[in-house]
């Protein structure tokens, strides 16, 4: 019986000489892995967060979904863009890590939509990738709690920022974490150095690892960084 959904794609890989196993993050139906049939040929409108229907058939229950067709849903352009690019890889990758297998959150779909957008209309990006970070906390439901402007010291194993550090937990302290303290108090600045960009945002790499499940180095991570030292 077919079925179709809305998707935003994450990934591809070879199956055969002419198809692909892709996997799209779906509206309806969470993270779902797909055998697309000739995809090698018809996959000329997907790439990383590109936003698609997608009609295809199956067992609900499968792993494996058999998907038959890809409409886009709205034009993108930022795939042309090498930077962007970069960046798109990076959201994407880790959106598949923080995502489970069939589970749907029509909220975190909701909020990845608005991000593809922001990613779209926006040409400012040395800081897209760490607002990601501390925008996807937020909207997974484990953004870091920040109750005194005053707090200087972030402990990634509590979640929290504090005043002293901690013996036993991870801490960090700094001008990178200052910047993540703005990003989640809203005062975003107008100007950051490159090694505070980069510290930043491994420090919510290792936020993250620690606290969503199957979450471990990105590939892409060393790509972003490119767009880091823009």
């Amino acid at each position: 019986m077919k079925a179709t959904d809305t998707g935003i794609f994450l990934q591809r890989t070879a199956y055969s000489d002419s198809s692909l196993i892709v996997t799209f993050y779906t509206r309806s139906n969470g993270l779902q892995k797909f055998v697309f049939r000739g995809g090698k040929k018809k996959a000329h409108n997907i790439f990383p967060l590109s936003l698609s229907e997608l009609t295809f058939y199956g067992r609900k229950e499968s792993d494996l979904l058999n998907l038959t067709k890809v409409e886009s849903l709205a034009p993108q352009t930022f795939q042309f863009n090498p930077v962007k690019s970069a960046v798109a890889f990076f959201l994407a990758e880790t959106m598949r890590k923080c995502v489970a297998p069939g589970q749907s959150d029509p909220d975190f779909y909701q909020f990845m939509e608005e991000a593809i957008s922001e990613l779209e209309e926006t040409d400012d990006l040395v800081l897209f990738p760490l607002q990601f970070m501390v925008s996807c906390s937020q909207a997974l439901g484990f953004m870091p709690l920040c109750e005194d402007a005053e707090m200087t010291v972030f402990n990634l194993d509590a979640g929290t920022f504090q005043h002293t550090f901690s013996n036993t937990d991870r801490t960090y302290r700094g001008a990178s974490v200052d910047l993540i303290k703005s990003l989640i108090l809203g005062t975003k600045p107008e100007t950051t150095a490159r090694e505070q960009r980069e510290e930043a945002l491994s420090i919510m790499l290792n936020y993250f690892s620690i606290h969503v499940p199957r979450f471990d180095q990105l590939e892409s991570y060393a790509i972003v960084q490119e767009v880091l030292r823009g």
